[in-house]
């Protein structure tokens, strides 16, 4: 009997070992890294304007290429503000993204990263949901075999309802 999902359990499955194989074979050559932020969020949404938090990011990522990263992100406000008399905080963010370095010699290297961003936020007390388009760019400078400093611009979620950025200052460390 036909089912009325346009997936079925066997779609899921051929799919679940076609991702497993590819991230199996990408994974033999590719460099993994973890890394932390401390971040400026600056959030403009509704009738809050320029409100200004201190965030921590986590990220871990695949170099898959010497071209392309894959990165994930999770991050969460450490304080709060307010804007005219509108109590604001940032419960958590998480992202999925890309990241492009050129082929460059030296210890500097700039980055552009791009992908989605999703964003929860407390604004007097009422949660407020925000994700979309997430980009923006960086440097990193290597300091070690394995370590590196950054520094980034990141435009968390750029929506119809607002904006919100981070201004980040970081260390990574490559496996």
């Amino acid at each position: 009997m036909p089912s009325s999902f346009p997936l079925s359990a066997r779609h899921i499955a051929r799919g679940a070992v076609s991702i497993g194989l590819l991230a199996g074979a990408v994974a033999v050559q590719a460099e993994m890294y973890a890394g932390a932020q401390v971040n400026l969020m600056k959030i403009d949404r509704g009738a809050v304007s320029d409100a200004e938090l201190t965030a921590l990011t986590l990220r871990g990522g695949m170099v898959l290429h010497e071209l392309v990263s894959a990165e994930l992100r999770l991050g969460a406000g450490l304080g709060d503000d307010s804007y005219r008399n509108i109590d604001v905080e940032n419960d958590f963010f998480y992202g999925a993204y890309a990241r492009l370095t050129p082929p460059l010699e030296g210890p500097l290297q700039p980055y552009l990263i791009g992908g989605y961003g999703y964003v929860e936020n407390d604004i007097n007390g009422t949660t407020q949901r925000d994700d979309g388009s997430s980009y923006g760019g960086g440097f990193d400078l290597g300091v070690g075999q394995h370590s590196t400093l950054n520094v980034e611009y990141l435009r968390l979620v750029d929506n119809d309802f607002g904006k919100q950025e981070l201004i980040g200052l970081g260390v990574n460390y490559a496996f």
